[in-house]
């Protein structure tokens, strides 16, 4: 059970690696080279571009935008790299799975709870099944 307790550890982390990886894939770099996160209205972007924000006025909404989906991006990509450098090895795994799976069932299940309320379907299908692969993960080293 140990062994396919970590397997299913590894395999949750696929989908979060792919999602993390496309989400900044298709962030937009610029405004006039809109990809699959630009807004649908082109003159959204300029109007963000205009728009500061409250906190700072040295930051557009188009820069926060930008740097929210890569940084959100780029963390999912290092969630599912932690996954995976745990789940390396058996030894690796052994010393590490008491705080790390129960982590990646929190994590993945909170990305579930996130994607339910903002996000589309594919997100959510991918952290679901991230979330189903880390519970039986948990389930079967119990």
């Amino acid at each position: 059970m140990h062994a396919l307790s970590r397997y299913c550890f590894l395999a949750g982390a696929l989908p979060m690696l792919f999602l993390g990886v496309m989400h900044v894939l298709v962030t937009p770099l610029a405004i006039g080279r809109p990809k699959g996160l630009s807004p649908r209205d082109p003159a959204l972007p300029e109007a963000m571009a205009r728009t500061t924000l409250l906190l700072t006025r040295r930051v557009d909404m188009w820069r926060a935008w930008i740097g929210f989906n890569l940084s959100h991006g780029l963390g999912v990509i290092l969630f599912a790299s932690v996954v995976l450098l745990v789940g390396r090895s058996d030894a690796s795994f052994t010393a590490q799975a008491p705080v790390f799976v129960p982590f990646a069932v929190l994590v993945s299940g909170a990305y579930v709870a996130i994607g339910l309320r903002y996000w589309f379907r594919s997100p959510i299908l991918g952290c679901g099944l991230s979330f189903v692969l880390f519970l039986c993960s948990l389930g079967l080293r119990a």
